[in-house]
C-alpha cells in the first residue's frame, strides 16, 4: 500500500501516487447516511414506487375544488387506499383479512418499512422519482399529521430512517466508524491517466476494505456481509458527494482562471446593470467577481452537507407538531410550512462559507416556509439539483478543446472536422475565446438577481441565486453560443447527464 496510496492523519489527506489527493471525508455524519437497500427491500421499493407513480394523490387533495370540500375526507380515502394496495401487493392472503376487519394493525411493520424504504431510496438517489416523490411525501405527510387517519390506523407511518449510525449500534460494531483504515476504504479512487495506478488503487482500496470486513467481523462477532453493506453505504454517499462538490470545486477554478477580479478587459468584464439585459442587480466587475465566488461557495458546501440537510428537511416536513398551511403563493397552491432545523442547519453553512471566504455581497437572507420558498423540501429538492445546471456547461467547455481539434461531437461524423475547426475560429476566433465567452454569459446573467416579479422572489438572497441560475438555463437556446451545447449533445438542463 505504501508507495502509490497512503492516509496521512495530519494532513486528513488520501495521496494518491504523490500526484492525486482527495479530501479524507469526515465519518461523522454516519447518522444521516441512509443505508443502501437489501435486495428484498429493493422488492418492496419497486412496489412503492408503482404505487406512488399509480396515485393522483396531490391532484386530488391539493386542489381549490379540494378545499371547498372536505378535503380531510379525501385525503383519508386516497391514503386508505394506497395502503390498502400496498398490502395486495405484499401478500394477496394477508389482504383477504385487511378487507374483512379493516384493521391495518397488524401490517404497521410492513407499512412502516414500505414508507422508510422509499424513503431511503430518494435520499440515496436524488435523480430517481425526481416528479413524484413530492407527491409521496405529501401523503406521508398527511398521515402523520391527520388525527382522523391515524385513530384509523393506530400508529404512525413515518418511522425512522434507517442510516448507517443507527445500523451500527443495532449490530454491534459501531467502533468499527472510528477505525483509522475507513476513510481509505470509502474514498472514492479519481480517474488516472496511469491505468496501471488506477488498477493497484483500486486493488489496495479492495484490500483495505476485505481487511476492515474480517478484523470487525472477528472482534464484534458479526457478519462480514452485515459490515459490508455499511462500509458500501458510505462509499456510495462520499461518491455521490464527491462528484457533485467536484462540479462547483471545477467552476470555481475556471472562474479564478479566466477572470480576475482587480482587473477586466471587454471579454473578461463581468459588471451588470440593473434593468439591462434583464439583470435586476448592479454590480461593477469586482462585486460581481465575489458574488459569483460566494454564491458558488455556498452551493459546494451544501451540496458536501446534502445527506444530513435532506435528513433534516424530511424531519421537518413530517413533524406532526408544526402544521402546513395550503395557500396560494403565485406559484400555485402550496404546502407553506415552517422549517425550523433546516433553517438552522443552513444558516450555519452560509456562516461556514462566510468564514471561508471573509467577505459577503448581496443578501444573508435565507426563504424558508414562506411564499417563495414554501416548506423544506422545495429548499432541498432546489439544491439537490446544482449539478444539472453545472454538468452541461462543464460538459460543453470540455467538447470545445474537440472542436477545435476538429474531433468533432459524438452526434455527429468524424469527417465534419474541418468544419467544426471553421466555425470555432471565424465565430469565436479561439476555443478559448469560446468557453470565456460562455463562462462570462454564465457568471454575468445565471447570478444577475433575474428569475423572479420582484426582489422578494429572486435578487441577491440566498434562494434568488439558485433562481437566477435557473432562469439563465431557461433562456439556453436564446444564447449565441448555444450550438456549442448541442454540439456537445445537449439536450435539456433536466435530461440525461450520463451521456
Amino acid at each position: 500500500m505504501r508507495g502509490f496510496l497512503t492516509c496521512s492523519k495530519q494532513s486528513k489527506k488520501l495521496k494518491f501516487d504523490d500526484e492525486y489527493e482527495l479530501l479524507e471525508e469526515p465519518i461523522d455524519n454516519a447518522e444521516f447516511i441512509p443505508l443502501r437497500l437489501t435486495q428484498s427491500e429493493r422488492k418492496v421499493q419497486r412496489l412503492m414506487r408503482g404505487i406512488i407513480l399509480a396515485s393522483c394523490y396531490t391532484d386530488k387533495v391539493d386542489t381549490h375544488n379540494a378545499l371547498k370540500k372536505n378535503r380531510d375526507n379525501m385525503i383519508v380515502k386516497e391514503i386508505l387506499n394506497a395502503l390498502t394496495g400496498l398490502i395486495i401487493g405484499l401478500d394477496i392472503k394477508m389482504a383477504e383479512t385487511l378487507l374483512k376487519t379493516k384493521d391495518f394493525t397488524p401490517y404497521k411493520d410492513k407499512i412502516c418499512l414500505a414508507i422508510e424504504t422509499c424513503r431511503r431510496y430518494k435520499i440515496m438517489n436524488p435523480d430517481m422519482l425526481r416528479t413524484d416523490y413530492v407527491k409521496f411525501l405529501y401523503m406521508v405527510q398527511d398521515a402523520v399529521q391527520s388525527e382522523a387517519l391515524n385513530e384509523i390506523l393506530g400508529f404512525s407511518v413515518a418511522a425512522e430512517l434507517l442510516t448507517v449510525g443507527r445500523y451500527a449500534r443495532e449490530n454491534g460494531f459501531e467502533e468499527m466508524l472510528r477505525d483509522p483504515r475507513l476513510p481509505l476504504c470509502i474514498t472514492p479512487v479519481p480517474l488516472m491517466k496511469s491505468r496501471d495506478v488506477l488498477n493497484k488503487c483500486l486493488r489496495c482500496k479492495d484490500q483495505t476494505v476485505n481487511e476492515l470486513l474480517r478484523a470487525t467481523g472477528a472482534k464484534h462477532r458479526v457478519d462480514e456481509n452485515t459490515v459490508e453493506i455499511a462500509v458500501r453505504s458510505l462509499n456510495d454517499a462520499n461518491c455521490f458527494s464527491n462528484d457533485n462538490v467536484k462540479t462547483t470545486e471545477q467552476l470555481l477554478e475556471l472562474l479564478k482562471t479566466y477572470f480576475k477580479p482587480g482587473s477586466s478587459t471587454q471579454g473578461t468584464d463581468l459588471s451588470i446593470t440593473e434593468g439591462k439585459d434583464g439583470s435586476r442587480l448592479t454590480h461593477e466587475h469586482r462585486r460581481q467577481y465575489y458574488y459569483v465566488l460566494q454564491s458558488l461557495t455556498l452551493w459546494k458546501n451544501i451540496c458536501r452537507q446534502m445527506y444530513s440537510l435532506w435528513t433534516i428537511a424530511e424531519e421537518d416536513m413530517l413533524n406532526p407538531n408544526e402544521k402546513y398551511e395550503l395557500r396560494s403563493t403565485g406559484q400555485g397552491l402550496q404546502r407553506v410550512q415552517k422549517a425550523p432545523t433546516l433553517y438552522r442547519a443552513i444558516q450555519d453553512v452560509l456562516a461556514q462559507t462566510k468564514q471561508e471566504l471573509g467577505e459577503w455581497v448581496g443578501s444573508e437572507r435565507i426563504h424558508l416556509g414562506d411564499d417563495q420558498v414554501p416548506n423544506a423540501f422545495h429548499f432541498i429538492d432546489k439544491y439537490g439539483q446544482v449539478s444539472r445546471i453545472l454538468i452541461p456547461i462543464l460538459r460543453t467547455l470540455e467538447h470545445i478543446d474537440l472542436l477545435e481539434k476538429g474531433d468533432g461531437s459524438r452526434l455527429h461524423s468524424k469527417g465534419d472536422g474541418q468544419h467544426y475547426r471553421d466555425y470555432v475560429a471565424e465565430v469565436w476566433g479561439s476555443g478559448e475565446k469560446a468557453k470565456q465567452a460562455v463562462l462570462r454569459d454564465f457568471f454575468r446573467f445565471g447570478f444577475d438577481g433575474s428569475g423572479g416579479d420582484n426582489m422578494d422572489d429572486a435578487g441577491s438572497c440566498i434562494d434568488g441565486r439558485l433562481t437566477s441560475a435557473w432562469n439563465w438555463c431557461n433562456n439556453i437556446r436564446l444564447k449565441p453560443f448555444y450550438p456549442l451545447f448541442l454540439l456537445a449533445g445537449f439536450s435539456s438542463f433536466d435530461g440525461d447527464l450520463s451521456i
